[in-house]
């Protein structure tokens, strides 16, 4: 497991791993205002097939204060569901499109901010 990992500039330093999961944290903008970086892995089986795998949840945690110095949290969570049984490829195809989703500088306006 990498001990620290940088992200658009962010360097979430290592604060503890266990086989569950691990925290990556950075207070570069300060103690009280931490970025977080929380990934936990679990086994699992799917419901309808019946086949095991292994489930990795992420979320990314960035603490601001706001207009009225209240100390406020913005988070992104995801989930990523590996079967055992995954043609090889699937993952990195999954992964190419989520990448092509997230970098779509309109993907906000134009889908999550219009579901109802």
């Amino acid at each position: 497991m990498n001990a620290d990992l940088t992200f658009n500039s962010v360097v979430f330093k290592k604060s503890f791993d266990t086989k569950e999961g691990s925290e990556r944290r950075s207070s570069a903008r300060g103690i009280n205002t931490p970025d977080l970086l929380l990934i936990k892995k679990q086994p699992y089986v799917d419901a309808v097939t019946k086949v095991p795998g292994t489930r990795y949840n992420y979320r990314i945690d960035r603490w601001d204060l706001d207009a009225n110095g209240v100390l406020v949290n913005t988070s992104h969570y995801g989930v990523i569901a590996v079967p055992q049984t995954s043609p090889s490829g699937a993952l990195t195809a999954v992964n190419v499109t989520f990448k092509a989703l997230v970098a779509d500088a309109d993907f906000i306006a134009n889908v999550l901010n219009s579901e109802t």
